[in-house]
């Protein structure tokens, strides 16, 4: 019958008549979710036109064809959008039943009261729901048909590569099927890699709750191992990286959410080692590789060595995703939108707008202003800078009364745990927000909470939340396919059609809108057609066709790259690759499997050139494998450095120390560690680590951040007043001199600044830097007979990672608290040494009322607590 059906499919969807008409509904059906004063230019498809597509959509239903498939849910979709006839709706609803999509059939179900009257049509929809039903935690749940087989691959235990749509619910049946194991195998260890640290949180969360009620489970986002029988990680790469050289334990599942990020230059490699070190530990482990559309999964898995790995794809999202045109008329204040398909882009209408659109700069806040006034809505900027702007400008233009002064609680919160005089409070109070990956995650949470509930109705975003993050909107907004500054460096294309893929809620809606404002003037069209993540191995990629790069830094070359750039830091991070390796002594078989396609004399030349490198340098292995993207030849001077100190008896100050030991002292300690590491790893001069050390030093100790703020802004106020006082000094001394006006402090910049500064360096480069400078610190200790100073060092690495200093404040990190809350509570409780249970029991009677929390932390302890006595 499937071979039928697709043969006549095939037949059908070449008809001019079925063309024709399939374009007057997809036109209709995008006019009909815009606001109800455009002027629809096609006509509704008549009943007997609809019948007709309905017909067509009930055999693509029957096909085994994935485009066959796309186009029945496409077909049904705006057939309802279009049409209140109860037997159109009834129709739409068997073919919805025929795909397996019962997400959708609730919501045509509840939202335009559809039903399936006939008995074949009730039999056909039951059994389906019930096959394809799954209880989740005291729920019954109908997946569609994607996620049923997808469902039931899982619990064959076979590797997968699973790739899908945003929409399509993936992570949430591997949320679930990971759990499911937790609670039925008595000892393990599990590891779910988030790329960012905005996902990590999300899953974090997700994976607590859902196992709240047991106690001896550990889920934690920590990256040290404890000897418990039970054990769950959820943790980016770099934290995976350094769980593993701290444990020898197998690893029995590993979730890799995002794996097109095995394509991300030094981070995919990270990626890659990690899993490969997985493997050569324990042969069974079973990886699970989550992606949002992606080709390459089998040459790229190859590259790893992985053994065989089921691909389970589709391309079939379970909403309806119109891709809309959105252009200003010449000459009218009126926009008019074209509907975007696979070969054509047809016009649905046209709309007179109160609001100027002559202004360019302004006219993506004028259109998501216009269009997006309903159903929540994401706008892309480039840059946070540009992010905060675009929000600005959203929300000078919000006349809507309903949407001003219902945020009062997350206000409170930016004021009381920011600044009272953060420009985000006022875009807040008129329903609009901007977010970007260098924010406090609590702060990110707060606001991704708010846009869930409707309270922020706009919410400007970076390309933070165009991977994982469950935030889907009614309508997305897009003005350009470029990235960072400038229009110089364009998105992978995939990554545009990634955000795109947040327009539609599954189960909530059957439609989204992606507005494409001033789409044919972009420097390219990428949106025309589907793109999906290739996925390829970041080392592969390097070694094949940079060889000549990674043989300069292999031979302590210095590149003509900037050092800033990802194609410099995947030279280093590959160069680095290769020295551990060529220590190990398989440099020729590594290089085989992982770049089959090398020129076979650069592959001699980059294994001579490892090997010779791995013999200069005179580190340890075990620093080697776990430290190889930073460039190994400066870790070497670093360790030189260092045992030149040891030996003239002058290594007391380059011990670090927890802060709280130091006092008033901690800051220039850490000021000449910092300075150190910068020079001697970074090659910089000068005395950045002075100005790091004043923020990352207060991080450390778990200062909040209007601690930290407060001091940077004095600071620049300062630096300011000096700028003036010398103006003064100028004017007063040189005849003629033209006093010069210095700037008022913007405490909004000052906050951006700290925020990148503390992600950006101290949270990364520093928590990098530092753990290669613990360990080769650890190793000269040992070396020059000096063992019994090794319990003096302090982890500042971990700590400038979590954000808190003492047992206690991981102990509540690791309970899911904020770094915010677990610092606010930190610094309450007497007792700086609570492990876990304690900080537990403390948390569940915790009594708020004498202290002045704001209400936001408030919530979060609550959650916590009901999430643990669950």
């Amino acid at each position: 019958m499937s071979s039928f059906a697709s043969e006549l499919a095939a037949r059908l969807i070449v008809n001019s008549e079925f063309k024709k008409s399939l374009g007057e509904l997809r036109a209709s059906g995008a006019a009909s979710t815009l606001p109800g004063d455009v002027e629809n230019t096609n006509s509704v498809p008549d009943q007997e036109a609809l019948g007709k597509l309905l017909y067509c959509a009930s055999v693509f239903a029957q096909s085994p064809v994935e485009v066959h498939l796309g186009l029945a849910q496409a077909i049904a979709f705006n057939a309802m959008l279009v049409s209140q006839d109860s037997t159109i709706l009834e129709r739409c609803s068997a073919i919805l039943a025929e795909l397996g999509n019962f997400p959708g059939i609730k919501y045509a179900e509840q939202t335009f009261k559809s039903k399936l009257t006939s008995l074949t049509g009730m039999i056909q929809r039951n059994v389906i729901e019930y096959l394809n039903t799954i209880h989740v935690h005291g729920q019954s749940i109908a997946l569609t048909d994607y996620q049923k087989t997808v469902w039931d691959s899982l619990g064959s235990g076979n590797s997968l590569a699973i790739s899908a749509p945003t929409s399509a619910g993936k992570s949430f049946l591997v949320i679930e099927h990971l759990c499911r194991r937790a609670t039925t195998v008595p000892r393990y260890v599990f590891v779910y890699i988030a790329p960012t640290r905005a996902l990590l949180a999300e899953v974090l969360v997700k994976i607590k709750e859902r196992l709240a009620t047991c106690n001896d489970i550990r889920v934690t986002d920590i990256p040290t191992f404890e000897q418990i029988p039970r054990q769950i990680f959820v943790l980016t790469q770099e934290r995976f990286q350094a769980l593993l050289s701290t444990m020898s334990a197998k690893i029995d599942l590993i979730v890799v959410d995002e794996a097109q990020n095995l394509s991300d230059g030094a981070r995919g490699m990270i990626l890659q080692d990690c899993i490969e070190q997985c493997f050569e530990r324990y042969s069974r482990t079973h990886v699970v590789m989550l992606a949002p559309g992606a080709d390459g999964f089998k040459a790229a898995l190859e590259s790893l060595g992985l053994p065989q790995v089921t691909e389970i794809a589709t391309t079939v999202s379970p909403v309806l995703q119109n891709r809309i045109v959105v252009t200003k008329s010449r000459g009218v204040n009126q926009l008019e939108f074209k509907l975007l398909s696979a070969n054509s882009a047809v016009s649905i209408g046209t709309m007179a707008c109160d609001i100027g659109l002559e202004s360019p700069e302004a006219r993506l806040a004028a259109v998501a202003l216009e269009l997006g006034s309903s159903g929540g809505s994401l706008v892309y900027a480039k840059t946070p800078t540009e992010a905060a702007k675009l929000a600005a400008s959203i929300s000078l233009g919000v006349t809507d009364a309903n949407a001003i002064g219902k945020n009062d609680d997350l206000i409170a919160f930016i004021k009381d745990h920011i600044h009272q005089d953060y420009h985000l409070i006022n875009m807040v109070q008129n329903g609009v927000a901007f977010h970007y990956g260098q924010m406090p995650a609590l702060l990110r949470d707060a606001i991704e909470t708010a846009f869930r509930k409707g309270t922020i109705k706009f919410l400007v975003c970076t390309t933070t939340l165009f991977q994982g993050i469950n935030l889907p909107a009614r309508n997305v907004f897009i003005d350009t396919p470029a990235r960072g500054r400038g229009d110089k460096q364009n998105l992978d294309p995939a990554l545009l059609w990634n955000f795109a893929g947040r327009a539609g809620r599954m189960a909530k809606d059957i439609v989204g809108n992606v507005f494409l404002v001033n789409y044919d003037s972009w420097s390219e069209q990428p949106m025309d057609h589907v793109s999906k993540f290739t996925i390829k191995s970041a080392l592969t990629e390097a070694i094949t066709y940079s060889a000549a790069d990674v043989l300069h830094v292999l031979e302590n070359k210095s590149l003509s790259i900037k050092p800033r750039d990802e194609a410099h830091r995947s030279a280093v991070a590959s160069a680095g690759m290769l020295i551990s390796k060529a220590r190990q002594g398989d440099i020729q078989g590594f290089l085989s499997r992982v770049a089959p396609e090398l020129d076979i004399l650069d592959s001699y030349r980059l294994s001579e050139a490892s090997l010779r490198a791995s013999e200069v340098i005179a580190l340890p292995s075990t620093v080697l494998s776990t430290n190889w993207t930073l460039d190994l030849f400066a870790l070497n001077d670093l360790m030189s450095f260092l045992k030149m100190r040891a030996a003239e008896g002058a290594l007391d100050s380059y011990i670090p120390k927890n802060p709280s030991e130091l006092g008033s002292r901690s800051i220039v300690h850490y000021r000449d560690i910092f300075n150190i590491m910068f020079k001697l790893i970074k090659g910089f001069g000068g005395n950045f680590g002075g100005y790091v050390a004043r923020i990352a030093v207060r991080w450390m100790e778990g200062k909040p951040y209007p601690v930290i703020i407060k001091y940077e802004i004095k600071s620049k106020s300062d630096q300011l007043q000096r700028k003036r006082d010398i103006e003064v000094m100028y004017a007063r001394t040189i005849p003629g001199y033209k006093l010069k006006k210095v700037a008022e402090v913007n405490p909004s910049k000052v906050i951006k600044d700290t925020f990148d500064t503390i992600e950006d360096v101290v949270r990364f480069q520093l928590v990098q830097m530092g753990k290669a400078y613990v360990d080769i610190l650890t190793y000269v200790l040992v070396e020059g007979g000096l063992s019994h100073r090794i319990p003096e060092i302090f982890d500042f690495a971990l700590a400038l990672e979590l954000g808190v200093s003492t047992p206690t404040g991981r102990a509540f990190l690791e309970l899911g608290l904020s770094r915010i809350a677990a610092s606010e509570l930190q610094r309450l409780v007497p007792d700086s040494n609570l492990d876990v249970t304690r900080a537990r029991q403390l948390i569940m009677e915790f009594d708020h009322t004498p202290f002045p929390l704001s209400q936001v932390i408030v919530d979060e302890i609550t959650k916590i607590r009901v999430t643990m006595s669950n």
